[in-house]
């Protein structure tokens, strides 16, 4: 949904004014979404965009971006002291910053100077990059021409899948970008949903309509974001009563007063990862998520190695789904990926090992480690089988050897008795 700039006179247009504070951008750009996430949880990802003839100028926006990103994470929590945009910031070693990205579209700016096309092309070429999943939302600066110049952004997307926030930085420039980026990323999150009782008519609907200082009112009016509010009264788009969506449950928000904790500890070489992002851990570390989150956690050994077991809040030996609806953890312990099992045969017979070709003398098989293998002894004709020795014991045919260590185990056979 696009938000435009309302021209009005200077009496009733409310103050233009800058951020309280500029930031400085320290971090570099990338081509692609790096780990591990500063914050866990479902992430707004933030994206500089361009058509594939215009110059690349993320030097000039990006400590604009920055700043941007700072704001509306203040005048959230200020709006709602529960609640924070879930940023996707990256590690530097200048401090945690917006893990930007930059991204080149196919097309030429003369071919996306129309809003609505630029932004199907951004989630086009945003998708197939991987950036735009149902996991992250998307906010997304693009600079090239627009053809409405009174466009100042669009947004829209799935309330519980992919979305993407697009302002445009050639148009209203009278428009500070934080308030439309604002605006814009709670199109993406939901707002404004049917149902609610202030939408407004077609064709604004999508946004509210009985309060001019609502963050989500159609038009802008160069209002500087910390003179906006966050569905005042509460009624129609987030912290409501209603039975419609509400934005203040979204997933990509912190909940700032429901955090969990998952502590996961790594035994052995090997790594752990979530399918949401947050967790990405080759060595014992503990991340902070909302109460309540999902996750499926996702082993991966090292050279030679894999995942033996879970213990804790997971059990077996592959992935393992976690609800976090109080602290948890879990521990992770890899070894050998494999063992080396020998068996030999004294006399005549044959060991078949697992479902494996048979042998009759010695033979050496490497097996996946800590996994039950099943030999069977059979003598050859005029021969009985005997008794094992080694890994294996008894006088019964058949034996099974779990493969905790490399091991050996031989078969006996014994001439049979003639009548």
């Amino acid at each position: 949904m696009l938000r435009r700039l309302l021209i009005v006179s200077s009496a009733l247009a409310a103050v233009w004014a800058a951020p309280a504070h500029a930031s400085t951008f320290c971090g570099t750009s990338a081509s692609a979404d790096r780990a591990p996430n500063v914050v866990a949880g479902y992430p707004v990802h933030v994206v500089y965009a361009v058509p594939s003839d215009g110059a690349d100028r993320f030097g000039q926006f990006a400590s604009q971006i920055q700043t941007d990103a700072e704001a509306i994470d203040g005048w959230w929590r200020g709006q709602d002291p529960t609640r924070a945009p879930r940023f996707d910031l990256f590690p530097f070693s200048c401090g945690s910053q917006l893990d930007l990205t930059t991204v080149r579209l196919s097309r030429t700016g003369a071919q996306l100077a129309n809003p609505n096309t630029a932004f199907d092309a951004i989630v086009s070429a945003t998708q197939s990059a991987r950036l735009l999943t149902t996991f992250e939302k998307l906010l997304v600066y693009y600079d090239g021409p627009v053809s409405d110049l009174d466009a100042c952004g669009i947004g829209g997307g799935d309330p519980n899948g992919a979305g993407a926030a697009v302002v445009l930085l050639a148009s209203c420039p009278k428009e500070p970008t934080s308030t439309t980026a604002a605006h814009e990323l709670l199109h993406s999150f939901g707002a404004v949903p049917q149902g609610a009782p202030h939408n407004c008519l077609p064709p604004d609907s999508g946004h509210t309509c009985d309060n001019t200082q609502d963050i989500m009112y159609p038009f802008g009016f160069g209002s500087a974001l910390s003179s906006l509010l966050l569905d005042p009264g509460r009624d129609d788009y987030y912290g409501h009563s209603g039975t419609f969506w509400d934005v203040q449950d979204s997933k990509w928000l912190v909940d700032l007063d429901a955090q969990v904790q998952l502590s996961l500890a790594i035994s052995g070489t090997g790594s752990v990862s979530s399918n949401v992002p947050g967790l990405a851990c080759a060595a014992s570390c503990a991340t902070t998520w909302n109460r309540g989150t999902e996750l499926t956690l996702m082993p991966k050994g090292g050279p030679g190695t894999r995942l033996v077991r879970w213990t804790g809040a997971c059990t077996g030996s592959g992935s393992c789904n976690v609800q976090l609806g109080q602290s948890s953890a879990v521990s992770a312990v890899f070894g050998p990926a494999t063992f080396s099992l020998t068996v030999a045969v004294t006399g005549r017979g044959t060991i078949r090992v697992g479902s494996a070709a048979t042998c009759s003398s010695r033979c050496s098989r490497a097996l996946p480690s800590f996994t039950p293998i099943m030999l069977r002894a059979k003598g050859a004709t005029g021969w009985r089988f005997k008794a094992w020795s080694g890994a294996c014991k008894g006088t019964r045919a058949t034996c099974s050897v779990r493969m905790t260590a490399a091991a050996s185990a031989r078969a006996t056979f014994v001439r049979a008795k003639t009548a």
